[in-house]
């Protein structure tokens, strides 16, 4: 049974989490030394107290309250959100041990905006639930497995799009399965090992995998144990998708890892003598928040541990023997200089596990982090969309993948997304250390006018692939589309060196020294039978090199 949670007074040796005003551990940090209320991250900050305290009562003490509230009776007959009746296929449980119907909780979970999908504090308890761990009253099943009839991804895969190669940590969904490739070479120029040495796996298979079909949301394991990899074992990642599942609209990837408790981890209460109150702290890893303020222990002498009172400099260390046994109820004073207090007492409450779970690395997905795209073939993604740059391609040469350009659908933020795609350009020169040309380079820093019909962007090999080619760190476009969009008018290519000046004799004019022209134009000029000069009439177009050069291959 998960632990439960009250507003009581709690009793002695119990874990505080103090809401209100006076916080002692009702403030946790992420890894990344972000503040994380408790509230908002119950299960990740407080996961390791709920491992050192067993499936016991959790107190909550709110000291604006100043009263007890008594727990919610587990055994419930309605819906505390609707208050209709259970049945047996509406009745679901959550890991706090609450009672809703299928349809609220699901209804309330899946409607988070937050980085970590489908996860929110429980309408009772406020302990964080996800969806993923509801279950069903009458079976104990999980919700919401990955399976042929639920999931629309079969088939699909999803790349980052800052590389837009399959097999460079790339998605795969097929039928009832889902794994993370890593087959491709360039996974070795970008220095993608284990934290053994060993490359990663070509093929790992997700584990745990789930699939809601109302948020469109995913959520995986993968297990690299008994290596690990940027120092964890498993990671948990969950991706939401958009509406037309093109993109990962937001998501999360948790690596989390086994850890050894330090000499000093656990639960101890802290007595300043005649000065104030005992209070709760909890060390582990050596580390603790106390009274708003992050602490380490030094244990360069294990005998002999100490650490600095932060805001004073006060140093306090305590004399321990050879292999201490630190049970239980043990005490510990620590001598300091400061005159106010001279020793403060700890007194050990409860010890931590010989191991415990964290987080060692957190990561988004989506535009503000990895973001992931939906790959499709070249071959299949190329459609004439007159009027808008959008969803268009634009090739030189009337080749795909030859440092062609190719223009993203729009989303609902309407900025225009697209890359350079090399995907078909295998013999062309290397990347200056050697590494194969990116199959696809993302544009950034866009920006569009409608009005003018004109497309700015660059593209940055430096950041992304950590390599300059053929010299050039950066490369600006300029871009003028034609009214219909059939050709790109004029505008230019920049080149931009590793010291960030431009090289002044790699500026390149489209228009003049490249004509690029719409990938399925061609087609659509002899839509109706007409010649080049009727289709350039009844578009209303001045004939052109370019627009003569894409008439002719469509024939």
């Amino acid at each position: 049974m998960g632990a439960q949670f009250t507003r009581a007074r709690p009793a002695v040796g119990d874990l505080v989490v103090v809401v209100g005003d006076e916080l002692r551990l009702g403030r946790l940090f992420a890894d990344d030394g972000t503040e994380q209320p408790f509230l908002v991250r119950f299960t990740d900050a407080l996961e390791p107290e709920l491992a050192w305290f067993g499936t016991g009562a959790v107190q909550i003490f709110d000291p604006a309250l100043e009263e007890h509230s008594a727990v919610m009776p587990l055994e419930q007959e309605n819906c505390p959100i609707c208050f209709t009746a259970f049945d047996e296929e509406s009745h679901v449980i959550t890991p706090c041990n609450h009672s809703f119907c299928r349809q609220c909780i699901e209804k309330a979970l899946a409607a988070c905006q937050t980085g970590d999908p489908t996860e929110r504090p429980c309408p009772l308890c406020r302990q964080t639930v996800s969806l993923f761990a509801l279950q069903l009253a009458h079976s104990g099943d999980r919700m919401h497995f990955l399976s042929d009839d639920l999931s629309p991804l079969d088939g699909s895969i999803f790349v980052l799009r800052s590389h837009g190669e399959v097999g460079f940590a790339s998605f795969h969904f097929e039928r009832d399965t889902a794994y993370i490739s890593h087959s491709s070479e360039r996974c070795t120029f970008a220095g993608l090992v284990l934290d053994n040495g060993s490359e990663p796996p070509r093929k790992k298979m997700f584990e745990r995998t789930f699939w809601h079909e109302g948020s469109r949301t995913f959520h995986g394991e993968l297990n690299w144990s008994p290596a690990t990899w940027y120092g964890a074992e498993r990671w948990r990642i969950v991706m939401q998708f958009s509406k037309d599942l093109m993109h990962v609209t937001t998501g999360v990837m948790k690596l989390r890892s086994h850890r050894h408790a330090c000499l000093l981890d656990g639960i101890w209460k802290v007595d300043w003598g005649d000065k104030t109150e005992g209070e709760l702290i909890r060390v582990q890893g050596g580390m603790w928040e106390q009274r708003g303020m992050r602490y380490w222990l030094n244990l360069t002498e294990p005998t002999r541990p100490c650490f600095v009172w932060r805001g004073l400099g006060v140093l306090q260390f305590c004399e321990l023997e050879n292999n201490p046994q630190l049970e239980d109820g043990r005490k510990l004073v620590w001598a300091t200089d400061d005159p106010e207090y001279p020793s403060i007492t700890w007194q050990r409450l409860r010890g931590p596990p010989d191991r415990y779970d964290r987080i060692v690395f957190y990561k988004l997905l989506g535009p503000n982090g990895f973001e992931y795209v939906r790959y499709q073939a070249l071959t299949s993604e190329v459609h004439f969309r007159p009027g808008t740059p959008f969803g268009n391609c634009f090739v030189q040469n009337l080749r795909l993948g030859v440092e062609s350009y190719h223009f993203e659908e729009m989303r609902e933020d309407e900025v225009l997304r697209g890359y350079v795609s090399y995907e078909n350009a295998s013999d062309w020169p290397l990347m200056d250390n050697g590494a194969p040309v990116p199959y696809r380079v993302p544009f950034e820093k866009t920006s569009w006018d409608q009005a003018s019909r004109s497309f700015a962007g660059e593209v940055d090999f430096v950041r992304h692939y950590s390599s300059t080619w053929q010299g050039r760190a950066q490369v600006v476009y300029k871009m003028v589309f034609d009214p219909c969009y059939l050709y790109i008018e004029s505008g230019f290519m920049q080149s931009i060196k590793l010291d960030g000046s431009a090289c002044m004799e790699c500026v390149t004019l489209f228009g003049r020294d490249l004509l690029y022209v719409n990938a399925d134009a061609g087609r659509f000029l002899r839509g109706k039978g007409q010649t080049f000069e009727e289709a350039m009439s009844a578009l209303g177009l001045q004939p052109s090199h370019s627009l003569r050069q894409a008439f002719d291959a469509a024939g």
